[in-house]
């Protein structure tokens, strides 16, 4: 049990996870300000589809970024 106000430590978070997070808010934040909505649910389904296909590039993208990561030969320093 931690102490009053205080945070445990976390496991190191992957920097593809946060670029993909981050990404994503970024993505969010431009097509709710493009259709004028607070919520990408409050769009149109075709518009959905959209945010939907540029989410699932964002995702593509750190899917082949994460595949190249792990190719590249490890080296000791």
């Amino acid at each position: 049990m931690t102490e009053r106000g205080k945070l445990e430590p976390s496991a190191p978070v992957h920097p593809l996870v946060v670029k993909a997070g981050r990404l994503s808010s970024e993505w969010s934040y431009e097509f709710c300000a493009k259709y004028g909505v607070d919520y990408p649910d409050e769009a149109t389904p075709e518009q959905q589809d959209e945010y939907e296909a540029g989410l699932g590039a964002i995702h593509s993208q750190i899917r082949e970024e994460y595949a190249a990561e792990k190719a590249e030969p490890e080296h000791d320093d």
